[in-house]
């Protein structure tokens, strides 16, 4: 198939899709030191609110976080617990373990 040589080629560096492990990471990460909304997980972490819904229900089915409170007028605020800081610092050991650029 012949190209148009006056088109650019386009080289893309835009980083793959995020598995469940990274946006469960980033979760746990987000909620580590202070308890998070769901409306701000989802802006600062760049999910669609169905794709956080699903994650935090996962993360707190499993005791990886805690739901702080019963909603007030829709707002969830949630925040890691010990065993969620447990899952997030072998994560991060695994990934060094096998990744390190050494």
């Amino acid at each position: 198939m012949p190209t148009d040589s006056a088109s650019p080629k386009r080289t893309s560096y835009k980083s793959p899709r995020r598995d469940k492990f990274e946006i469960w990471s980033a979760l746990l990460e987000a909620c580590l030191r202070t308890p998070r909304t769901q409306s701000w997980l989802v802006r600062k972490i760049g999910l669609n609110t169905a794709a956080a819904k699903e994650a935090l229900s996962v993360l707190t089915q499993g005791g990886l976080l805690e739901q702080l409170s019963e909603p007030t007028a829709g707002i969830f605020e949630f925040r890691t617990t010990e065993k969620g800081k447990a899952a997030l610092t072998q994560y991060y050991q695994l990934i060094t373990y096998f990744f390190d650029s050494k």
